[in-house]
């Protein structure tokens, strides 16, 4: 019986609400924010907002924000739940709700440019063995940001030391170009081109756009006097824009 099928079978109301956000995960996973997101809004109304798992009802509905780029809108989210539901989050069936709540706040202040904010939430994050990939990644782009390279520097160092846990080409490339940037800044170019060249070898890099790091390796070669490094990236950029470094 498919869940589709299941919301037809006399059910009660949680029975109902927990197929239905079960069935939001699948059409999130197809990026149907849209559908998803009516999924869960039948959900919330099946329980009502005094009900043990509205809450996640609501967190789910913030990650869709999240998806959407809606930083905002998941931030207000997150804060509601903690602020609203803090007895629910603290029982011990709920621990995963909370742990969830806490670092995806982190995550939204983060990229909203709140890092002063995002960071000691991501850093009392860091206690824990789980999402080390995510946390780490937040983190050093915290501390890049903020100016604090040596932090920024031990925790890039520390995800690319993990294993047996997946990580994002996303956040790969971006480490490395962080890494990129802060060597430059320190005048150690061979590490700094080394790092962008990893970058560039990312399959996916997010919002680093080619032609800016390939301006970096041109300019770099150029200063470190490697003529053939400096042909070869000038002809990929040929193709991709003018965008240099600092």
């Amino acid at each position: 019986m498919g869940l589709e099928e299941l919301l037809q079978q006399d059910i009660d109301p949680l029975s109902q609400a927990l197929v239905l956000m079960e069935i939001s995960n699948g059409l999130s996973r197809l990026q149907r924010y849209r559908d998803a997101r009516q999924k869960l809004m039948k959900a919330s109304k099946l329980l009502g907002p005094n009900h043990e798992y509205y809450p996640r009802v609501a967190y789910h509905l913030a990650l869709i924000d999240m998806e959407e780029k809606n930083w905002r809108g998941a931030l207000n989210r997150f804060d509601d739940i903690l602020e609203s539901y803090a007895a629910i989050l603290h029982m011990p069936d709920h621990d995963d709700l909370l742990e969830g709540t806490e670092l995806n706040r982190a995550v939204a202040l983060g990229k909203l440019g709140r890092y002063q904010e995002a960071r000691p939430l991501l850093e009392e994050a860091r206690r824990n063995k789980q999402n080390r990939t995510i946390i780490l990644s937040y983190l050093g782009a915290c501390d890049f940001e903020l100016g604090h390279y040596d932090a920024a520097i031990e925790a890039y160092d520390e995800l690319f030391s993990i294993t047996g846990e997946p990580m994002d080409s996303v956040f790969r490339a971006q480490a490395h170009y962080h890494r990129g940037v802060m060597f430059f800044r320190r005048d150690q170019l061979a590490r700094a081109k080394s790092e962008f060249e990893q970058c560039l070898a990312c399959p996916d890099r997010g919002e680093i756009q080619n032609a800016n790091l390939l301006g970096w390796l041109v300019d770099l070669s150029r200063k470190l006097g490697l003529d053939d490094d400096v042909k070869r990236y000038s002809t990929l950029l040929s193709g991709s824009g003018q965008a240099g470094g600092e």
